[in-house]
C-alpha cells in the first residue's frame, strides 16, 4: 500500500506504478507513505516508520526524469533491505547498483 504526498497527478500515477513493481519485484509487502517535494539537502531519503512494516519515503520532483524515477528506485531498494533484513554496510553500494538499472527495465517493459 503507498500513501503520496505532493507533485502532480501524472507524478503520483508514475510514481504508484514504479512502486507497485518493485514491491513485486523485490517480493515485499509493507506500507509506504511517498512526500514528492522540491530539493533539499538531498534529492531522495528512506527512513522506517513509526509502526512495523512502514516506511516513509522522500523524492526531490526538480530532477531530469531519469533521475527522478532512479531515485525512487534507490530508496525502494533500502526499504527491501530493511524488510529482508540483508544489506552489507550502509546499503549504498547495492541500491546504487540496482538505481539505474532496474529504472531502464521499467522503460523497458513499458511500466514507464
Amino acid at each position: 500500500m503507498i500513501t503520496i504526498i505532493g507533485g502532480q497527478e501524472w507524478e503520483q500515477d508514475m510514481c504508484r506504478r514504479v512502486v507497485d513493481w518493485c514491491m513485486d519485484y523485490f517480493y515485499i509487502d509493507c506500507k509506504i507513505c511517498l512526500t514528492l517535494g522540491p530539493y533539499r539537502d538531498c534529492y531522495g531519503w528512506c527512513k522506517e516508520g513509526k509502526k512495523e512494516h512502514t516506511y516513509d519515503v522522500f523524492v526531490a520532483f526538480n530532477q531530469d526524469l531519469r533521475d527522478y524515477i532512479a531515485t525512487l528506485v534507490h530508496e525502494l531498494v533500502h526499504v527491501k533491505q530493511w524488510e529482508s533484513g540483508k544489506w552489507t554496510g550502509d546499503g549504498e553500494k547495492e541500491a546504487e547498483k540496482l538505481q539505474y538499472k532496474l529504472t531502464d527495465k521499467l522503460w523497458k517493459n513499458g511500466i514507464l
